[in-house]
């Protein structure tokens, strides 16, 4: 709980605090222009103070980045695990805290310096408020906490969000960029379920990383051969190239007249080649002679006897003698030119036969060549040879180590299917087990948003078992437009405020920036502060609002509520000195 909060600063307004509801206000001053606003008043810089005050790292955004506040020192006093405390700290001097008791805590700090002025390092003071409100382990090694583990820094966000980290936007993050297994661990172990569930799920995630980049980094060498399969089928026709390759090398014998002989064996292929087209000709010559001879015919005289009685005559005796006279002549001809031609056919048969004897020869001698040659080489062919069997063999160990890598990938990737199976089912176990503790988160998310929404408007607290580990989801219908949003992180954050505040204690306070409000109907707002500032005194804590004075001033509290006894006495204004610190600063 926070009892007071101050500065070194002689113009800074220290502010005390109480039991139960606390509204802080900013006021607009009469001589207030449209220029001025009262976002400079100072209400968000109260959160920064107190997450200052209680561990936070200096970052862009808060105002202890402000050359203004760089000799300035924040103090505190709060009770904690009840021990009245003061805190201090410098902003200079961020990484000490120094730290008072009224009293022996329970738990020792450990501090450092000397007993005059001694201080604790932010390391421990985080770790001693995490044990004393949280109930988180001082020394997290050798823990289940070690690694993975929720800290002091991250559950304290979700009871005091912030707006400059986008701390309104979502009902399971207390600030926007929060990776999701933070925020699954830090609401698993305030509602009291199994959170290293979650870590095992974030572990079987980074599993998986590795598992792809395996296989991303094996086909590497062998890009179109993507599976196991693949690359198997390619290992096995690379093993019978490689083996093929080393048998004609152990065969081979080095011919040391190896390029003559080949040079031989071509033109002895040439040779042949144009003897078998010289033999085509030969034989097509021979043909037309032969044809020749055949088509040579002796006209006679009863021919021509033949003739005349077809006609009706018969042959005269003088026609008779002038034809035996030509037919002599005829006669002697047609011997004449059958004794050239078959000359002629005896030349060309004589020229075939000839060339046919050529060609085989050139044929044997290739084959002999050839024959001879087998299995032998140039040793140039040979190095070429070996060349290639070195290729093939460096494919075939690369296709080996890729087979290998793929066939423990794809057996990994099977693995990690089961283990997320089987996560899954640890967190369903988890649920059903803790059954009482998800009624109870469910009830206290409820009681919020059946004070804030009529009855008949659907409206929840879901925690859901994913592949991904659990879901927690808060959802009430209608417009999101309409300030809903905003709600369904009130009632998260006083769901968590009921829940640790009764289970481990938790900070004891509940701290809530006007921003959470915007765009919510009055009268809703009314209900968050009425119930919010109830739960409080039920815990025996406190719900620290602040708020414009005129929206205040038109909230419609229930009869009876006495809004004005809540509001503190420190009231910020928009004026040049009217503000938290004094003073205005960039």
């Amino acid at each position: 709980m926070i009892i007071a909060i101050g500065s070194s600063l002689p113009s800074f307004r220290t502010i005390n605090f109480r039991e139960g509801l606390n509204i802080l206000l900013a006021d607009e001053s009469e001589i207030s222009t449209e220029k001025q606003t009262r976002n400079s008043a100072g209400k968000s810089s109260v959160i920064e103070i107190i997450h200052f005050l209680l561990g936070a790292d200096i970052t862009q955004g808060t105002p202890f980045v402000a050359k203004a506040l760089a000799r300035t020192s924040f103090w505190g006093e709060f009770n904690i695990a009840g021990t009245r405390t003061r805190v201090t700290r410098h902003v200079n001097m961020s990484d000490r805290v120094y730290v008072q008791f009224d009293g022996r805590p329970e738990t020792p700090l450990v501090q450092e310096g000397d007993l005059i002025e001694p201080y604790t390092s932010i390391r421990n003071w985080n770790a001693w408020l995490g044990h004393v409100m949280f109930r988180l382990p001082l020394l997290r090694e050798n823990t289940v906490f070690e690694n993975g583990g929720p800290t002091f820094r991250t559950l304290l966000p979700y009871f005091a969000r912030r707006r400059g980290n986008g701390g309104f936007l979502h009902p399971a993050k207390a600030f926007e960029k929060a990776p999701e297994p933070q925020a699954q661990t830090a609401l698993s172990y305030m509602m009291g379920l199994d959170w290293t569930i979650v870590r095992a799920f974030e572990e079987a995630k980074q599993e998986r990383k590795e598992i792809d980049a395996d296989a991303k980094n094996a086909i590497r060498a062998n890009p179109s051969l993507t599976t196991y399969a693949s690359v198997t089928a390619e290992y096995v026709l690379a093993q019978q190239r490689a083996a093929r390759l080393s048998q004609q090398i152990a065969d081979f014998q080095v011919e040391e007249h190896y390029h003559d002989l080949i040079k031989e064996a071509t033109e002895s292929r040439l040779q042949a080649e144009r003897l078998t087209r010289e033999e085509v000709q030969f034989a097509t010559a021979i043909k037309h002679i032969e044809a020749s001879i055949d088509n040579e015919k002796r006209s006679t005289l009863s021919d021509v006897e033949r003739l005349y009685e077809a006609v009706g005559f018969q042959l005269p005796d003088s026609v008779r003698i002038g034809f035996e006279n030509v037919a002599a002549f005829h006669e002697s001809v047609v011997t004449n030119r059958k004794f050239h031609l078959s000359q002629e056919l005896e030349r060309n048969q004589e020229r075939l036969r000839q060339i046919d004897a050529e060609r085989r020869s050139h044929t044997t001698r290739q084959s002999e060549i050839y024959l001879s040659l087998k299995g032998k080489g140039a040793f140039g062919e040979l190095v070429d040879m070996q060349r290639r069997l070195a290729e093939v063999n460096q494919q075939v160990a690369t296709l080996a180590m890729q087979k290998d890598a793929l066939q423990k990938a794809e057996s990994n990737k099977s693995e990690h299917r089961k283990e997320r199976i089987n996560l899954k089912q640890r967190l369903d176990a988890d649920l059903a087990a803790r059954e009482k503790v998800v009624r109870d988160a469910t009830l206290a998310v409820n009681e919020a948003l059946n004070a804030l929404y009529e009855p008949d408007r659907n409206k929840s607290l879901r925690i859901e078992s994913t592949e991904n580990g659990p879901r927690f989801i808060v959802h009430i219908d209608g417009n999101r437009s309409g300030g809903i949003a905003n709600m369904e992180v009130f009632a998260m954050d006083y769901a968590l405020f009921k829940l640790v505040s009764k289970s481990v204690g938790g900070p004891r306070f509940l701290i809530h920036d006007s921003h959470l409000f915007d765009g919510v109907d009055s009268r809703q707002v009314a209900t968050a502060l009425e119930i919010g500032g109830a739960l409080a005194d039920e815990v025996a804590g406190q719900y620290i609002v602040t708020m414009n004075s005129d929206v205040f001033k038109d909230m419609p509290f229930s009869e009876g509520f006495g809004a004005g006894r809540h509001v503190l006495p420190v009231v910020l204004d928009d004026t040049t000195t009217g503000g938290l610190f004094g003073f205005r600063f960039e």
